[in-house]
């Protein structure tokens, strides 16, 4: 029923000081609204005792009487009591404060300096509040006694509900650690809450005013997974759960969780899309650090596997060859009485010490592999340390071993290259290096070079074997790492391992080059001083 054209609403401003009164007058400026301008608590009442206002807007704070006694006056004359009332205040939004804001019959809570656009948007929910009050005011009079009675109960539940909602909903969306949002069909933004300038670094007027906004914060990938299972959603009358990320304002990608759900008219179709949605970086990201931790430990435990079967094999061949080599020397003095062979059993104690030796050396690997991760592996520098007689009288030791595999060894050093090293632990990284070398050199010469530069020592270690890739060497220098497989070369993968750690704790670095089937060459530098300056015969715990 048409009930006549509405008049212009008026609202009344409270403010003792002239320019927030100039400034909320500004921001109010493009509604069509009549403003009325009150500078303290006492004119505020007699403008009410005058005429009838569509809202008050009063501040806090006023000398003589406060917005508190004010509202209190207001409230306790019967014709004023209806009118919305919403606090304006510079103080900091303190929970005591706003309670009694609303004890006093404040329907709403604004903080200075206010902003224009949250100003406007509750401006227009109480004065079209106003306008349909006043339209029921028209339809009063053409109806009876009764009906009017009916209708004004009516009004008067739905306006209370109404307001109630609204003080409601607005402390919820307040304190929500995330956004509400509505959206067209079309996923443009038409409503935003508060909680979005923390989520996004945009405001809400920010995402009305460009409704397409959202959608560019995330990638065309994610939108176009996220409306397809949408409307798959939608269409079996079931909320939809998204996971996605955006990118804030300052460029900071972010993981959003979003619940919505879709909105039909009577007809079956959609008409808006409404939900919650919230920032889950935190818990995404200790998620990914879970899953980065349980594959690392999976990792672990496979390499434990892999190395308790690789260790029992290598400890059990000396083992098992030795416990031979001693029932054949039991049996040869069970034959001949005591009159065996001088040189047979030399070499039957040869070959058992062979293994005997092997056996020490997979032992030693162990403990210098539980020192290294405990941090207790121990260096004992001392003065004039020859690293070329060292690798002269390793590679004395392995020449049996290189004549059985036909690698002839090449040794290119000078008389003397002298440092602040510890011997034991270089002589046992030349003997990594070469054995390495002999094991993987398929039958052909390796080179050992010595050379000194200046403050620095360089060993290099080349064989013209079956080479690696670059896979291979970026895990070479871990722990039970191999190049290649242990059912055919063997060993603990323990070698380079220790051999790294001894040559940085001496405070070097050793390298690898290599190119599969072209042979690898590894190379060894070391400061010809300790770290500190200082030789002779101290100890330094790593």
């Amino acid at each position: 029923m048409h009930v006549g054209q509405e008049s212009r609403a008026t609202i009344l401003v409270v403010d003792d000081q002239p320019f927030e009164l100039a400034a909320v007058e500004r921001s109010l400026n493009s509604l069509d609204l009549q403003i009325v301008k009150a500078h303290s608590g006492e004119e505020a009442l007699q403008y009410l005792d005058d005429q009838e206002f569509a809202l008050v807007l009063m501040d806090v704070r006023m000398p003589g009487m406060d917005g508190f006694e004010a509202a209190r006056l207001i409230r306790e004359h019967a014709p004023n009591r209806r009118v919305p009332l919403i606090f304006l205040s510079g103080a900091r939004r303190e929970e005591a404060v706003i309670v009694r804001g609303y004890a006093s019959g404040a329907v709403d809570y604004l903080s200075k300096p206010v902003k224009p656009d949250a100003l406007r948007a509750k401006v227009r929910v109480f004065v079209d509040l106003y306008h349909e009050r006043e339209a029921l005011r028209r339809q009063e009079k053409a109806l009876g006694l009764r009906e009017r009675q009916v209708l004004e109960s009516q009004r008067r539940q739905a306006e209370e509900a109404l307001l109630e909602s609204q003080r409601t909903l607005s402390m919820l969306m307040g304190n929500l650690p995330g956004m509400v949002f509505r959206c067209s069909p079309d996923w443009s933004l038409d409503f935003a809450s508060e909680g979005c300038q923390s989520l996004t670094g945009y405001s809400a007027a920010e995402f009305t005013a460009s409704p397409q906004l959202w959608k560019s914060l995330m990638s065309p990938e994610d939108v176009e997974r996220i409306v397809q299972e949408a409307k798959q959603a939608f269409a079996e009358g079931r909320l939809q759960t998204a996971v996605y990320r955006i990118l804030r304002r300052d460029a900071e990608p972010r993981w959003m969780w979003a619940r919505s759900a879709g909105v039909f008219s009577p007809e079956g179709e959609l008409r808006f899309i409404e939900g919650f949605m919230t920032d889950i970086t935190e818990a995404k990201t200790a998620e990914t650090e879970k899953e980065r931790l349980m594959a690392g430990l999976r990792e672990a435990v496979r390499q434990r596997d892999e190395f308790l079967s690789v260790a029992s094999h290598e400890l059990k061949t000396p083992l098992t060859s030795l416990s031979l080599r001693v029932q054949v020397m039991r049996k040869e003095v069970d034959a001949h009485a005591g009159l065996i062979p001088r040189e047979r059993l030399h070499k039957h104690l040869e070959s058992a010490g062979t293994q005997l030796g092997r056996l020490a050396s997979l032992v030693d690997s162990l403990l210098d592999t539980t020192r290294i991760i405990s941090g207790r592996l121990s260096l004992r520098r001392e003065r004039g340390v020859n690293l070329a007689a060292i690798v002269r009288a390793v590679a004395s030791g392995f020449e049996t071993q290189a004549m059985r595999v036909g690698s002839p060894l090449e040794i290119d050093a000078p008389v003397r290259v002298l440092g602040h090293w510890d011997a034991l632990r270089l002589e046992q990284v030349v003997t990594n290096l070469l054995s390495n070398a002999l094991k993987f050199g398929a039958g052909r010469a390796v080179q050992l070079r010595v050379e000194e530069m200046g403050e620095w020592a360089r060993l290099r270690v080349s064989d013209e074997g079956i080479g690696m890739d670059e896979g291979v060497q970026a895990r070479l220098f871990g722990r039970f790492e191999r190049g290649v497989s242990d059912r055919h070369y063997g060993g603990l993968g323990l070698g380079l391992f220790i051999t790294r750690q001894v040559v940085e704790a001496m405070g070097g670095q050793v390298l690898v080059r290599s190119e599969p089937g072209q042979g690898a060459t590894f190379t060894v530098e070391l400061p010809r001083r300790s770290p500190d300056g200082e030789g002779g015969g101290a100890q330094d715990e790593h």
